[in-house]
């Protein structure tokens, strides 16, 4: 089957589980995370389920859940420029650099080529906090349960290019005494229906077309080339502000390295460490993958 290239979980992004700050920003990040953020010196502990942001926070005088919404967008592309930031930030042209400084700062963007930054471990890790008030188990377990529902309609109905071929829990969720949770964390893996690769790619640019014809505003070239990706999480997420979702293949190593549980898809254990280079793709947008990797 054909997965998007933000399910690469070879990329360098997806290997640790910690992720280097400066010092002197531990302490922004805990005013940006809010109550409940494990901050240390030159270090941030990547726990989903601990992460929260205040609303009312900012980063670079910029609030903190428009980064947050920001990050979402980056961190599927391998590097990005600073009109691309000002893009998916609604930041007037020319005034992007200041955030991507008070970004590198805190850790959450790095240099990865001249004039070009990627999101950092800590930044992917941002960008999936949450800001919503706690709920209670009852809440949380009808939630998933929900979600679980839309994963079935997604598989067999035939309009969605994409189906749901992993699910794992994790987080606070696993853990029976917390009766207040923040959100259901969930790890989800989405593969093209179709296992061709270009007819897989014919069938999402047609629906990119029907979509674009209906009066969608497509922001950038990824969002149409993986509409099939992004229609399908869509309807996956369901407006819910409980589900938080997680792409699998790409913090696959995050997840199985806390409590976790399959609850679709056959369970993995992290790969040992390989010094083999992962071989190119095909396309920067798509790679082929099988079930079982």
């Amino acid at each position: 089957m054909w997965s998007c290239v933000c399910g690469l979980g070879a990329l360098p992004w997806a290997v640790s589980s910690t992720a280097r700050v400066r010092p002197h920003g531990a302490q922004k990040w805990k005013i940006a995370l809010g109550k409940g953020s494990v901050a240390l010196a030159g270090q941030i502990a990547l726990c989903w389920s601990q992460m929260r942001i205040n609303p009312n926070g900012l980063i670079g005088g910029c609030p903190a859940l428009v980064v947050r919404k920001a990050l979402r967008h980056l961190r599927v592309w391998d590097q990005w420029g600073v009109a691309d930031l000002e893009a998916v930030a609604a930041l007037a042209p020319g005034t992007g650099d200041a955030l991507v400084k008070a970004l590198r700062t805190e850790g959450l963007i790095e240099a990865s080529a001249r004039g070009a930054w990627s999101v950092t471990q800590a930044g992917r890790t941002f960008s999936v906090a949450s800001a919503a008030r706690p709920v209670t188990r009852a809440t949380a377990e009808k939630a998933l349960a929900e979600f679980l529902d839309r994963v079935e309609q997604v598989n067999r109905d035939p309009y969605f290019l994409g189906k749901v071929i992993r699910v794992v829990l994790f987080g606070s969720m696993l853990k029976p005494e917390v009766m207040r949770l923040s959100d259901v964390d969930l790890a989800v893996e989405l593969v093209t229906k179709e296992a061709d690769f270009d007819r897989a790619r014919e069938q999402n640019y047609r629906r990119a077309g029907e979509l674009a014809e209906k009066g969608k505003q497509f922001r950038n070239l990824l969002d149409w080339e993986l509409c099939w990706y992004f229609e399908t999480r869509h309807f996956l997420k369901g407006g819910s502000r409980v589900i938080a979702m997680a792409d699998y293949k790409a913090e696959k190593a995050l997840v199985l390295a806390v409590p976790h549980r399959f609850l679709i898809g056959e369970p993995e254990q992290i790969a040992a460490p390989t010094t083999t280079r992962p071989a190119p793709s095909r396309s920067p947008l798509f790679v082929q993958v099988g079930h079982d990797l």
